[in-house]
Parts: C-alpha cells; structure tokens; sequence
C-alpha cells in the first residue's frame, strides 16, 4: 500500500528530520558526515534551496530548508538521499538503500517557530548526552551561528534567516 502524497506549501521554511534505515549509526563515521555536508551544499548550489539549520546525528539528520519554487521538498529530499547513498555505496562497495523511505516533515509557520526549532537541533548532540555543550558538537549549524570558526559544519554554508525574514 503507498503511502499518501505530501501537501507542500511554495515558499515555506520546513523543519525536517530523515533517519537511516534500521536507525543505524552510521553517522559516527565523521568522513561519512562531512560527505552529506558536502552533498547538502552541492546539490543547495544545483537546486536552489536554503538551508538555515543542520544537526547531523548519529542516526538521523535534521534540516531546517526552504526549497526554491522549481523543486519541491519531496524533490530535494530524493536527491539528497539518494545523492548521498549512491556516493556511500560506491565508496563501500555495496548497494542498497541507507535511509528510512519516508520522512518527517513540519511547516514552519513564523519567525518564533524557527528560533525554537533551530534551538532544538543545536541541542540534539546535547540531549543525547554526546556532548555537554552544543558548541562542542562539529556536525551542526551551531557554530556558524556562533562565530565558531573550526566546526567541521562549516562545509555546509547556512543561509541568513535576518535577509529571509526582511524579505517577508
């Protein structure tokens, strides 16, 4: 049985969180999160969408996009995914799907709404007990809101939430 098509709004900024197939942690793997960072960024130049938080975590990864109005967020999560997982599987020398086929996905309706869940991914590592502080963690949009100039996130360049939020 399929599932049901996805409602999206154009021109909205969504919270999202996909997780790897079997919950498995392959994000670890510290190679294996600077390959989706730069995966993230690539396809960001290709497909036009804006990125205003990441968290990579062991299992899962959350986005804060809004996907240009050319490409869908169904879209860009395909590709992503899929971009990721054809790179892993050729490096690996394996095949097969590495992530869970479906998503969660959360419209983010007001500036407020934004602040609270980019909070929320910046204290992901930290409530997991991986680390104590959100500034320790270097698979996150932490330290580019914070002028931590050594975060390993810093492959994926976030977009400012100031300039989108002007253009309201």
């Amino acid at each position: 049985m399929g599932g049901m098509k996805r409602y999206f709004e154009e021109g909205f900024v969504y919270f999202v969180t996909t997780v790897t197939k079997e919950r498995k942690e392959i994000f670890r793997d510290r190679k294996l999160c600077r390959i989706l960072l730069i995966t993230l960024e690539y396809l960001k130049t290709i497909f036009d969408y804006q990125i205003y938080g990441f968290c990579i975590m062991p299992d899962h990864l959350h986005l804060i996009i809004r996907p240009s109005k050319e490409f869908d967020l169904s879209f860009v999560m395909r590709m992503v995914k899929g971009g990721f997982a054809r790179k892993i599987n050729r490096i690996k020398k394996q095949k097969g799907s590495l992530w869970q086929a479906r998503y969660y996905e959360e419209v983010v309706r007001d500036e407020n709404q934004l602040w609270r869940q980019v909070e929320y991914i910046h204290q992901n590592p930290v409530t997991a007990g991986m680390v104590v502080s959100p500034s320790e963690y270097g698979f996150s949009s932490f330290g580019q809101y914070h002028g931590i100039s050594n975060s390993e996130g810093r492959v994926l360049e976030i977009d400012s939430i100031y300039e989108d939020v002007a253009q309201a």
